[in-house]
């Protein structure tokens, strides 16, 4: 308990998992701002820009084409006057056209308030010539029609003289409905530009908003995934993998975790766990005095083995070996001595061996190899190359005597579908026994 309050007052605040938790909240909150924040002003600047539309070019446009419906009306009214034969449709008319001329003066002053359109004054100019010619095409034409029958040549100089003022009044209404229309398709012209630009920029504010909204999700993931995912999941990930297997090595108690946090200190102890339980571990499955494994772990990683050994089909050779006058070395020597001679011939017997094979202490000087993967000649090769090495053997004491040392071994044959490792290792005991009858320091096969 100390230790782990030493380390949690060696934490800085600034590498804790709560102050990493409101960086995370702090910076989302930001980033939502931003977004928001540049989102109202986009949006304002286009409703601006809508607005200024709408009050400019949009009514501009409805009063250009109200002056140009009005010069219509105005060029078709003509025609009907110059068509009059009585005093009351001479009439009618003329008041039509003299109010229609009214309305597109004031029309045109419209326009013409946020400054002079040299358009706009040459259509005011027809206006006011037609207005002259309408005047005195009414006077001409409602003198004839009151002049009576008797004064004919009068009235028919009359009447001719209006016609040709009518035509006159005619060429002056035709021209200005030209202009006027030339006039209409120009500001119509501009008005789409306008729009054009307008939804353009109602594109552009979308495409911004769009725009930030992807940059603030990259700042929350980047955010997420540095913080989050490779602060905080990715290592307790890591930790909980460990936590799920048994540590079979010294390498395997590491914990890949780094940081100077709760989750750093988390690994840290846990990796002491680990260490801890790979030691207890090592000490119920090895032999404390030959560093070798022990009889109980011996048949339990065999099972493992004779289990995939079936599933292959595959044959494995035991091998049982037993130090020679062993309880002389002993008697004459002492314990001490004969601990030292198990030390040395462990280390010779895993050091002719693969990693693959499995060394066993039995008890006493009892020792047992299983060979996965290989037949007997391969497994009788072995044997004699290990009788060689213990045999070349010299242990020297502190006083410089030196110990002759031999092993007798028996072999079997190992065949999955046939046997247990009980009834192979009876059969390597009896080929051992055999070995200790004949001599000892030797190596004798059963092939049963």
């Amino acid at each position: 308990m100390p230790e782990i309050k030493e380390e949690k007052q060696g934490l800085n605040f600034f590498s804790t998992i709560k102050f990493r938790m409101f960086l995370v909240f702090f910076i989302t909150i930001g980033v939502l701002l931003l977004v928001t924040t540049s989102s109202v002003i986009v949006m304002q600047a286009l409703e601006y820009t809508i607005d200024q539309f709408i009050e400019g070019d949009l009514l501009r446009v409805e009063k250009v084409r109200k002056l140009d419906l009005i010069v219509k009306e105005i060029a078709s009214d003509v025609q009907t006057l110059s068509e009059s034969r009585t005093k009351y449709s001479l009439n009618q008319n003329y008041k039509k056209i003299d109010k229609l001329l009214v309305e597109l003066e004031d029309t045109g002053n419209n326009l013409s308030i946020n400054g002079v359109d040299a358009d706009i004054v040459q259509i005011l100019l027809l206006a006011q010539k037609i207005r002259s010619e309408t005047q005195l095409s009414f006077q001409l034409m409602a003198s004839s029609l009151e002049i009576e029958s008797e004064r004919l040549p009068l009235k028919t100089q009359l009447f001719e003289t209006s016609i040709k003022i009518s035509s006159e009044l005619q060429t002056t209404a035709n021209q200005l409905v030209k202009l006027s229309h030339g006039y209409t398709q120009g500001i119509l012209d501009d008005f789409e530009e306008d729009k054009n630009a307008v939804f353009a920029v109602k594109r552009y504010a979308m495409l911004s908003i769009i725009a930030i909204s992807l940059i603030a999700i990259a700042i929350i993931t980047l955010v997420q995934w540095k913080i989050v995912e490779r602060g905080f999941s990715r290592r307790l990930e890591i930790i909980s993998k460990s936590l799920a297997r048994v540590p079979k090595t010294s390498e395997q108690t590491h914990i890949h975790v780094t940081g100077n946090d709760e989750i750093a200190l988390m690994a840290r102890r846990l990796e002491s766990l680990l260490e801890k339980a790979l030691q207890i571990q090592l000490m119920a499955s090895t032999d404390e005095l030959t560093q070798v494994a022990n009889r109980r772990h011996f048949f339990e990683t065999v099972e493992i083995e004779t289990k995939r050994a079936m599933r292959s089909g595959e044959v494995a050779t035991v091998l049982v070996l037993d130090i020679d006058f062993f309880k002389n070395i002993n008697d004459t020597y002492g314990h001490d001595v004969g601990d030292l001679v198990l030390q040395k011939v462990s280390y010779s017997l895993k050091e002719c061996l693969r990693t693959t094979d499995i060394l066993a202490r039995m008890g006493g000087e009892e020792f047992a190899i299983f060979c996965p993967e290989t037949k007997l000649e391969n497994g009788k090769v072995l044997a004699e190359r290990i009788r060689q090495t213990i045999e070349n053997l010299k242990v020297e004491l502190f006083d410089g005597t030196r110990i002759k040392v031999t092993i007798s071994i028996g072999v079997a044959t190992f065949f999955p579908s046939s046997m247990d490792i009980n009834k192979v290792l009876k059969n390597a005991d009896s080929a051992l026994y055999v070995a200790k009858k004949e001599g000892r320091n030797r190596v004798v096969v059963n092939n049963e």
